[in-house]
Formats: C-alpha cells, structure tokens, sequence
C-alpha cells in the first residue's frame, strides 16, 4: 500500500495533494487518502513548506471566507504527523541552486528546497517538471500504489 514508508520516514506534500485531499478530488483523492493512512498508520512524518499554506489559503482569502483560512492554518499548525515547515536561510540557498539549475519558479524552487534540506525520503506532487531534480524522489500522486493494486 502507498509508498512503502517506515517508521521515521518523511515525505514532502506539494500544495496539489492537500487540495485534491481537502476537495476529495474523483481522481485523485483515493491517492491522496492512500498516503495519509499509510503516514499514520507507519507514523512517518509529512512535511510542507509555508508555501503550501500560502497558496492553499488564498482562495479562500481572496472570497473572504476568514474561517476557511483559520481552519487551513489550525490544519497545517495542529496536525499530528504534518509539520509546516518555514524558510530559512539553508532553504534560501538550496532554492537559489534549484532555480539556477533548473529554472524552477522560486514557489517550487522553495518547496523543493524544503523537502531537499529535511532529507524526505519521498516528494509528493503532481508537477512532472520536479522530476528533473531526481526521478526516484519524485512521485506524481497517481504512482502512489492503491490497495488492491
């Protein structure tokens, strides 16, 4: 089931599996539920960086919808098994090599800095362009094994 995680383990999330997992996406949500059993269930650990919270509450924000924001803040602040993850000076760097080296957008660049910097086993995202960065640390959301599969 999921990605084969270990006790300890930790898998960077990209803004895309949070949503396709809070909107329960028909496509992709089963990926999504997947991975959040297994992190429970093996306690491995999930990380993302603030600006999967940035992007995920602008929307809301943008509506108004000021208890939306909150509940995505109280999410990301107070979840057992996810840390949201701020910028920092070694993460800055390792951005600034990732968009030197591949041209990323400096929001990816963070993101991927993020997950390089906190050592994840896996990077989670439906943004095939990460694969650049390394092919077996990067996995789309729907190569994640389902059970039964």
């Amino acid at each position: 089931m999921g990605l084969g995680l270990n006790q300890g383990d930790i898998v960077f999330l990209d803004t895309s599996p949070f949503i396709y997992f809070f909107e329960r996406h028909p496509s992709f949500f089963p990926y999504t539920e997947a991975l959040f059993d297994e992190v429970y269930e093996k306690d491995a650990r999930i990380i993302t960086s603030v600006i999967t919270f940035i992007e995920i509450a602008t929307l809301p924000a943008r509506r108004g919808d000021a208890r939306l924001v909150e509940q995505y803040r109280n999410y990301f602040t107070n979840s057992r098994n996810i840390d949201l993850i701020p910028v920092d000076t070694q993460i800055s760097e390792q951005a600034i090599n990732l968009r030197s080296t591949y041209s990323f957008k400096t929001a990816d660049a963070i993101q991927l800095a993020t997950a390089l910097v906190y050592k994840s086993r896996f990077i989670v995202t439906n943004d095939r362009q990460w694969k650049q960065v390394d092919e077996n640390l990067v996995v789309m959301i729907d190569e994640i094994t389902l059970v039964g599969t």
